[in-house]
Parts: C-alpha cells; structure tokens; sequence
C-alpha cells in the first residue's frame, strides 16, 4: 500500500465524510431518479470511508500520533 502521511490521511477522511453528509442531504431534497444517482455516489462515498478507516487502523497499529477516530468525523 502507498505510504500517506499523518496529516492527509485525516484530511481526507474528514473530507470523505462531509462530502458523504452533503450528498446524502441533496439526495433528501431530490425526488424520482435523482435520488438514485445521489445513492450510486454516497455508496462510492461509503466504500472510500471504510476504506480510510482500515488505513486509520493500520497506521495506529504502527504506531500513529492520530486522533480517536470519531474526533475526526463528528466536526
């Protein structure tokens, strides 16, 4: 797996995250098929989180200065 540092590994579940929240909030506010295309990307969305929080793990297994991970997507 490619190396990230400490500080874009954070960043980018923050961002993963407030990007999820804000298709899942224009999908509320669609209707019909539009609601459809909005689930297609929070599940994109979804799988790069799980995905993030699997690296989170692993560099705190190795020994990460990292914030609980519930500090970062709870702002």
């Amino acid at each position: 797996m490619a190396q990230i540092s400490e500080n874009a590994l954070k960043m980018s579940i923050q961002a993963i995250h407030q990007l999820s929240n804000q298709a899942c909030l224009a999908r509320d506010a669609a209707s019909g098929s539009e609601q459809a295309d909005f689930d297609e990307v929070i599940e994109a969305y979804e799988i790069a989180a799980m995905e993030l929080r699997e690296a989170y793990k692993a560099a705190l297994a190795e020994g990460a200065d990292l914030p609980p991970y519930d500090d970062l997507i709870s702002r």
